[in-house]
């Protein structure tokens, strides 16, 4: 399902796999006034440990009135949600697994992506497996970090830039090796709890409250994402890619994507939440 959660000024779609759906932050959990009258501000908030305080996890954009959405996992529907958010002149941000539900060498997944990056949308790292990486070593997310950019690479020619920890869980131990490799850590700030539950008309209800100042399910392409899109440009938001909500560019590298060879393959890799 999509996760539709705003970073106060991100609004972040994660998939949640079937393997592990965790307990996830609600709507009710924050206080949405506050949050909006916090997008005024150009300081990005930092979430994390007061011993990881080198590294900042970003939860907000650098200019109010923006939305960055996001959607974590896939691969299913993500079209149908890069083709609404086109038809409405926005841009997303995708955080794609390598092998989740779907195997990221997958034809299927592979023009999907293709698709996406051409169309303008940023494509992101969510770990190979879908894996808390607070509960991994860092050799271990090392190795899931390797796996995903080795698949961009040959995919699209890319490193990415931007990183969403699964579950939004993260360690200090995790953030130095993520800072280390060069990647910005995006995650939410208010999670409309769909990808645990929550109803469509829940769902709209809870981004009806912002005012202005894992795989994804079916029921939220056709109902939730297609009344929030206009009622947030209707309120004044603009739609735009993480890259764009943070001003940095996309991407760490952009080079030639490779040719399909017997190396494109999920084989012999970690499964979904493995390590």
């Amino acid at each position: 399902m999509v996760r539709l959660t705003t970073l106060a000024l991100l609004l972040s779609s994660a998939a949640i796999p079937a393997l592990a759906v965790p307990a996830r932050l609600s709507s009710s959990d924050f206080d949405f006034d506050q949050a909006v009258a916090n997008l005024t501000s150009s300081t990005l908030v930092e979430r994390g440990e007061i011993e990881a305080r080198a590294v900042s996890v970003q939860t907000k954009c650098k200019k109010s009135g923006q939305f960055a959405l996001t959607f974590d996992d896939g691969p299913l529907y993500g079209g149908s949600v890069a083709s609404l958010l086109e038809s409405n002149g926005g841009r997303g941000t995708f955080f794609v697994n390598g092998y989740n539900w779907d195997c990221i060498y997958s034809p299927a997944r592979v023009d999907d992506l293709i698709k996406r990056y051409k169309a303008g949308h940023v494509i992101g790292s969510h770990t190979w497996g879908h894996v808390d990486i607070a509960k991994i070593t860092p050799a271990q997310l090392n190795k899931q970090l390797d796996l995903v950019e080795t698949a961009l690479m040959k995919i699209l020619g890319i490193k990415p830039r931007f990183f969403r920890p699964p579950y939004g869980s993260y360690n200090s131990a995790a953030l130095k090796v993520l800072q280390q490799r060069g990647y910005t850590v995006v995650n939410w700030y208010f999670d409309s709890g769909d990808s645990v539950g929550k109803s469509a008309s829940q769902s709209i209800a809870a981004y009806k409250k912002i005012k202005t100042g894992s795989p994804t399910y079916e029921s939220t392409i056709k109902t939730v994402m297609p009344a929030v899109i206009p009622m947030l440009r209707q309120k004044g938001w603009t739609l735009v890619s993480m890259a764009d909500c943070l001003g940095l560019s996309p991407y760490q590298s952009v080079g030639s994507p490779g040719k399909r060879d017997s190396s494109w393959t999920c084989n012999g890799t970690p499964g979904p939440g493995q390590t």
